[in-house]
């Protein structure tokens, strides 16, 4: 289980990386500028408040979905549930109390909740399957 969790947290970090900072870079700049924490027109979050998002999901899809999959595809669409509902009560939330967070926000940030930690179960669950 440790293994499948060391896994997560490095393909989570991985396509986050990717997301947030090359993909959708500007996206969530533009979006997030009015609530956020923004230093030289970047997002300037605490960091080390922020570094226990990736361990967190790590965990929930360890325990959640990876501990419980037959089939990659399995791991895969589960995942995809898990991340989908776990984006969607931050963004819901957000959106429900925040002035100016955005419908298109709350949607692309599900949608992104989903598709990485789909994509992270299936990651894992196929390399530790041919290990």
């Amino acid at each position: 289980m440790l293994r499948m969790f060391a896994f997560a947290l490095m393909a989570l970090l991985v396509l986050d990386g990717l997301w947030l900072g090359v993909l959708m870079k500007s996206f969530y700049r533009q979006h997030l500028a009015p609530l956020a924490r923004m230093a030289n027109g970047g997002l300037d979050p605490i960091w080390p408040i922020a570094a226990f998002v990736y361990p967190a999901i790590a965990l929930g899809l360890t325990v959640f979905v990876l501990a419980r999959w037959r089939t990659p595809m399995d791991a895969l669409l589960m995942g995809a549930l898990f991340g989908a509902l776990t984006y969607a009560v931050y963004d819901l939330t957000n959106h429900a109390t925040l002035r100016d967070w955005s419908a298109t926000m709350t949607v692309v940030d599900i949608g992104w909740g989903a598709l990485s930690c789909g994509l992270t179960s299936w990651i894992v669950a196929t390399a530790t399957r041919a290990a």
